[in-house]
């Protein structure tokens, strides 16, 4: 990297936020994009995500959050297609549908208190009892009292995605620099004028954080405080024969799904953590056991790898779109959560919109960053 360089936009994260940004841009005409990733691109929290399309929230109200991951949902058919024809990568979007399993009676009451807010979103979405979900689903156990049948859940190889996005992007014209960590950042009123990393200096026009984890750090670095920091999730893979398993099944925050290559991935714990991706003993016994449980025959599955990866949280759960409070240029896009992939699609769109000057199709109040400011 030379001692100083020059950006239309610098974008600071090479996750799959900031690749679904970079690819987004170009396709719209941009030049000069340029992505400042500190290790590898999607090497953070993508690895150990699923890459379930499922609408998060899926509860007896609706809120922002929710209405977000519909409107995301609903435009990625035409966006994977899109990244096909310019990359040849195939990020295996395909139709899966989900069932949420009751255990307990309280536990079905309360996926059935659910269903007037999801059939607005998909008629078919119904409540099956325990003989219609053996029938559906003969591999779970029959000890589950039924399930909350979800027709509209897809997934996609969250890996194979970020890689399309960014090939996408490199192929637009568009810069992915690996392993150049910012340390500080130059300014000038209320502007930022460049990026320095510790090989040198980047100037640009419009700066974009989406950083993951890291992104409460750099926001500090601007005197903008803002709640984030990682959440560790926990995932395993599993390879089995005889476990047939057609749709994506949770209880809770856990979640089994059968992938496109065969393999049976098992996540995700959440936790408080510092930055820390190593897989623990306790994060592999919950999602080993709860796949037992779940599914019995997985008992005779083997053991592939189990995975880790640290995901944006915000302090209230919603991510933080939006113009970084204070700057004229400087944009925000993070505390996605569990959600990184399902929203990215949105969030570039939303934010491309923003540094072009356009009203986004979607309100942003609820994500905007000022709203932790005193």
């Amino acid at each position: 990297m030379d001692v100083s360089e020059r950006a239309s936009v610098a974008i600071i994260g090479g996750g799959i936020i900031g690749c679904a940004l970079a690819a987004e841009l170009v396709r719209r005409g941009w030049r000069g994009v340029r992505v400042l990733e500190r290790a590898t691109v999607g090497g953070q929290a993508s690895i150990a995500y699923a890459g379930l399309l499922g609408i998060p929230g899926s509860g007896a109200t609706s809120d922002p959050l929710s209405e977000l991951g519909a409107a995301s949902l609903a435009r990625f058919p035409a966006v994977v297609a899109d990244l096909r024809e310019r990359t040849g990568i195939d990020v295996e979007f395909r139709h899966t549908g989900a069932l949420l399993l009751a255990l307990t009676l309280d536990e079905e009451e309360a996926l059935r208190a659910a269903l007037p807010v999801l059939r607005t979103r998909d008629a078919a979405c119904c409540w099956l009892d325990q003989h219609e979900l053996r029938q559906l689903e003969p591999a779970v156990s029959p000890l589950f009292r039924g399930a909350l049948l979800l027709p509209f859940e897809h997934q996609v190889l969250s890996p194979r995605l970020v890689e399309a996005f960014a090939r996408a992007a490199a192929l637009g014209g568009a810069r992915i620099d690996e392993g150049v960590e910012v340390v500080g950042f130059e300014r000038s009123g209320d502007r930022l004028t460049a990026v320095q990393t510790r090989t040198g200096r980047i100037t640009a026009d419009q700066v974009i954080i989406a950083a993951g984890a890291w992104s409460g750090q750099l926001a500090a670095q601007l005197g903008v405080p803002l709640p984030v920091g990682p959440l560790r999730g926990q995932l395993v893979r599993l390879h089995a024969w005889d476990a047939r398993v057609r749709h994506t099944l949770y209880r809770g925050e856990l979640y089994l799904a059968v992938k496109a290559d065969g393999t049976v991935a098992v996540g995700s714990t959440e936790e408080l953590a510092v930055y820390d991706r190593r897989p623990t003993l306790e994060g592999v016994r919950q999602l080993t056991t709860f796949a037992q449980e779940t599914v019995p025959a997985l008992n005779r599955a083997v053991f592939l790898e189990a995975l880790a990866g640290l995901r944006p949280w915000s302090a209230d759960g919603l991510p933080i779109l939006g113009q970084l409070p204070h700057y004229q240029n400087v944009w925000i896009a993070t505390g996605h959560a569990r959600n990184g992939v399902l929203l990215s699609v949105v969030t570039a769109e939303v934010l491309a919109d923003l540094l072009e000057g356009k009203s986004p199709a979607l309100p942003l109040e609820p994500f905007a960053p000022i709203r932790f400011l005193p």
